[in-house]
């Protein structure tokens, strides 16, 4: 057995989410050198489940396994089934936690890298509405010229944890890894539990109550005097114009590149 190789693989599977249950496992089926095997899993969250089948395959031209592919079905507790397929990278990409939350419709941002193999930075988001030839959905991919800033959005609301340096970067992450996370709402003398998502496609952040019901906005801070108010408009109609050009921009070049995919594979 090629220790090395079996060392790779077991801190591929802990950083991708996947923790040491499975290292036994993996370790007895490379033993036997069989070309290719499957290791199974599933993890809870809340009140929904996600059953997880892991692909690996040996090398045709050596004794090394490569973990290629990873399956994720999501079973929520209305009996709603959705599955999708992700493809890790050198121990990197959607790790299966973020798979759960894009499977249960919310944006993760990551830092990726274009077919030129340079870096970007944009948050991914499935869309229902589309699949791709192997069935998987495709992508929403909302790049950073989109304007989308997680801890403006932020701000506009009365979040106790933003006052901690500590609890507000803990928050940020969080959000950005897909996460529906609990924060605490402080109104005048009172404090509210609610929970908090990011809505990178329409600048904004969903808000849930307690019970995971979900409210509107009418928790946004307003503008404390007129001239917060005048930059407020200017930045909405400056977003507007650049949203307005940028997607008159897109159109011109979808129609060079008709017959082409939008989604992105990782």
């Amino acid at each position: 057995m090629n220790q090395k190789n079996l060392d790779y693989l077991k801190e591929g599977l802990k950083y991708l989410g996947f923790g040491e249950g499975l290292n036994d496992k993996l370790a007895e089926n490379i033993s036997k050198k069989p070309v290719q095997f499957q290791l199974k899993t599933e993890n809870q969250y809340g009140n929904d489940k996600v059953n997880y089948v892991l692909d690996f395959k040996k090398g045709s031209e050596s004794d090394m396994y490569f973990f290629n592919r990873y399956s994720a079905t999501l079973r929520n507790e209305s009996g709603e089934e959705r599955t999708q397929s992700f493809y890790p990278k050198k121990n990197t990409g959607i790790t299966a936690k973020e798979a759960y939350n894009l499977l249960s419709g919310r944006a993760v941002n990551k830092d990726l890298t274009n077919a030129e193999g340079q870096p970007y930075n944009a948050w991914l988001q499935l869309d229902p509405s589309q699949k791709e030839a192997n069935g998987n959905l495709r992508y929403k991919t909302i790049h950073e010229a989109y304007g989308y800033n997680l801890e403006k959005e932020l701000q506009r609301y009365p979040i106790k944890e933003l006052n901690d340096i500590t609890s507000k970067e803990r928050l940020i992450q969080s959000l950005e890894r897909g996460n529906l996370h609990q924060v605490t709402f402080a109104k005048g003398d009172k404090e509210e539990k609610m929970h908090v998502e990011a809505n990178p496609l329409f600048k904004t952040l969903n808000i849930y109550d307690e019970n995971r019901k979900k409210v509107f906005h009418e928790n946004r801070k307003q503008p404390e005097n007129n001239v917060e108010i005048r930059q407020a408009e200017d930045e909405k109609k400056r977003t507007g114009r650049e949203d307005l050009n940028r997607e008159s921009g897109d159109t011109a070049e979808r129609k060079q590149k008709a017959g082409k995919s939008k989604g992105m594979k990782i």
